[in-house]
């Protein structure tokens, strides 16, 4: 999100280690924390034997980004408990996808594990068959500890994992849509924190009349291949799904409501260019004061109230994106590992992604800047002290009610998430601009979306 996006490339590294600087997170000279690893105290529950595959290599195909870069160093730790040797192979995102792709046309068990967005390829990849489907190993006493507890996984990320009701993967991190609010422009020009999806005019109107133009009201995603993920709140919150019955359907009154709601903010309160804006344009104006709002992902407050080139570090607030008439229900992703359906080592890769999900390594992994899937590390007291002001605990608030009421639905479930997007993404940026009304423009994208499906 994009920062899926490259969103996902930051995925809340630079939050929490911006956030957890000299909070107590418990980190050694060395910068590793002092929490227990997995390995440390990991005394096997009796029955349960974590080295039943002991002598087998697998491999891990990840992509380049702050979950590997923590987790890699700890791999020699699930070796030493398994006996299991672990090639690791690290790519930039979009090596990785190819490289993922082209292996997995042709059944190769090049690699096990490997890192998979479900929101983008998951569909294309689980009706190939390209994921190994995990609830037998789940329920199998045999291969998955006692101490895994499946449950602890937030619904959110965890259902973002499956593919008509079947697992085929567990959450590595999670991310979502919230609304930024400079707290002293709220004062300064009587504006009201939004309580409902409506209110985001309100405020921003107060704002721009307020400052006679001299601040804009809020900022957000206009690039089309971008926009789903802040767009789709908009859909989910108005009470609809993205398609009807795996139809395209944006010439409904609710959805054409949701596209003008969204291309009002951006050409009456909007910053000049925001048909061009993703993640990165939004959140650097917002941490120049110039914004009231802005609508982003909860990886970018590092990006917002980084010193280096922030004016806003102690006037920014964050809440969930308000709830619209149809409640709340917002869009997140996540990342998530999977076994590859062609693998010689399935047993095995079942217990790295045991042991590398775990809630010992989800709480490293959280004390060094991954927001971590499972509910109960949210809890623990290494990681709640380390939320140690009012922002840090709007923050974590407000991505816990995401991961509780969330849609992994980033954009409509269909095969070819790219192309639709942009049809999306260009449809609600011609009503931006005034080239077509609402009606026309979904008009337009209903038709164009459909070309696309048929050829499938």
């Amino acid at each position: 999100m994009s920062k899926s996006w490259k969103s996902a490339l930051a995925v809340l590294l630079s939050v929490l280690m911006l956030l957890t600087t000299a909070c107590g997170s418990g980190k050694t000279n060395e910068g590793q924390s002092s929490s227990p690893t997995p390995s440390e105290n990991s005394s096997a529950p009796a029955g349960f034997d974590w080295k039943q595959f002991a002598g087998q290599n697998i491999s891990l195909l990840a992509n380049k980004q702050p979950w590997i870069t923590t987790l890699e160093p700890h791999i020699k730790e699930f070796e030493e408990l398994t006996g299991i040797k672990v090639n690791v192979m690290v790519f930039p995102e979009d090596q990785v996808r190819q490289k993922a792709l082209i292996s997995l046309q042709a059944k190769s068990d090049e690699f096990d594990v490997f890192m998979s967005l479900k929101s983008r390829e998951g569909l294309q990849y689980n009706n190939a068959g390209f994921y190994e489907k995990l609830d037998s190993y789940v329920a199998n006493e045999q291969i998955t500890s006692p101490d895994f507890d499946i449950d602890d996984f937030f619904d959110g990320p965890l259902n973002g994992e499956r593919f008509d009701g079947e697992l085929v993967g567990l959450p590595i991190n999670v991310e979502g849509p919230v609304l930024y609010y400079n707290k002293k422009l709220f004062e300064q020009y009587g504006a009201e924190v939004p309580q409902k999806l409506e209110d985001i005019e309100t405020a921003a109107q107060k704002i721009v009349e307020g400052s006679k133009g001299d601040i804009r009201g809020v900022t957000l995603r206009g690039a089309p291949g971008a926009m789903a993920f802040t767009f789709g709140n908009f859909i989910y919150n108005n009470g609809k799904e993205w398609f009807d019955d795996g139809k395209p359907n944006f010439q409904d009154p609710v959805r054409l409501q949701a596209i003008q709601q969204y291309a009002d903010l951006a050409s009456k309160y909007g910053p000049p260019g925001v048909i061009q804006y993703t993640f990165y344009q939004s959140s650097a104006l917002f941490a120049q004061g110039k914004v009231a709002m802005e609508i982003e992902s909860t990886n970018e407050l590092s990006s917002i109230i980084d010193p280096k080139t922030s004016r806003v570090i102690d006037d920014v607030s964050v809440i969930p994106v308000p709830p619209g008439p149809g409640g709340s229900k917002l869009t997140q992703l996540q990342w998530g590992l999977s076994i590859n359906a062609f693998s010689k080592h399935k047993e095995a890769a079942w217990l790295f992604m045991q042991w590398a999900t775990s809630k010992e390594m989800q709480l490293e992994l959280a004390l060094n800047g991954i927001a971590s899937p499972r509910s109960s590390i949210w809890d623990t007291e290494q990681f709640k002290s380390s939320m140690d002001t009012p922002l840090k605990q709007e923050w974590m608030e407000a991505l816990k009610f995401i991961m509780d009421n969330a849609n992994p639905d980033v954009g409509p479930p269909v095969e070819d998430q790219a192309q639709v997007r942009q049809i999306i993404g260009e449809m609600v940026g011609k009503v931006m601009l005034g080239d077509k009304t609402a009606e026309e423009a979904a008009k337009e994208a209903d038709t164009k979306i459909m070309e696309v499906l048929d050829r499938k």
